[in-house]
């Protein structure tokens, strides 16, 4: 008798031991990601440009945040080092903890950018033309447009993308155009089969 009370005794500690364990594990795996905060390096306003993709002189109009990124709406006045559209979008961390831009609206000023996101990160922000962070955008603004060139006036918008749709959300909606096609292809030929 007082060895069955030993084993029932014995599961029960094992079981209260492996819940804490489940519990312990579930808490560090679903516990929010630790904050930390932005370190930045100022670099010299000339290799801050060098560096640069691109520089804009713009207006951010909008703002989209999804999860840890924010997608910026900017209505370009100029650019230096090349010509870019009108109307861009620029994603950035949403947080200057993560060494977010966060540019306040409405309010023209100087970005500099990284990308475009083909060329460098797609996956970051794969509904965005362009990528900058904090870090990117230390220093003087004057200084940075000094050492930039020439100004260049921005490009117009496409006669066939009136709405300015950035070339990621174009191939969103081909891609789900084809999917869509699919599927009804798929429904079509289950329907035939099945009247054989």
């Amino acid at each position: 008798m007082t060895d069955g009370r030993v084993v029932v005794i014995g599961r029960r500690i094992a079981a209260v031991v492996l819940l804490g364990a489940v519990g312990l594990l579930g808490s560090v795996v679903l516990a929010p990601g630790i904050a930390c905060a932005c370190s930045c390096i100022a670099l010299a306003p000339e290799s801050v440009v060098e560096r640069a993709s691109a520089v804009v002189v713009g207006t951010p109009v909008a703002v989209e945040e999804s999860g840890t990124r924010a997608r910026y709406t900017v209505d370009v006045a100029r650019s230096y080092k090349q010509a870019v559209p009108e109307r861009i979008t620029v994603s950035s961390p949403s947080t200057s903890a993560a060494c977010g831009l966060s540019p306040e609206l409405n309010v023209e000023r100087v970005i500099v950018l990284a990308g475009p996101l083909e060329d460098t990160n797609p996956e970051a922000a794969p509904d965005a033309d362009w990528h900058t962070t904090l870090c990117q955008n230390l220093g003087a603004t004057e200084e940075i447009l000094a050492h930039a060139g020439e100004p260049i006036a921005p490009t117009a918008a496409d006669a066939d993308d009136p709405g300015g749709l950035s070339a990621g959300a174009r191939a969103g909606i081909v891609a789900g155009a084809v999917g869509g096609l699919l599927v009804l292809a798929a429904a079509g030929w289950l329907l035939v089969r099945r009247f054989r």
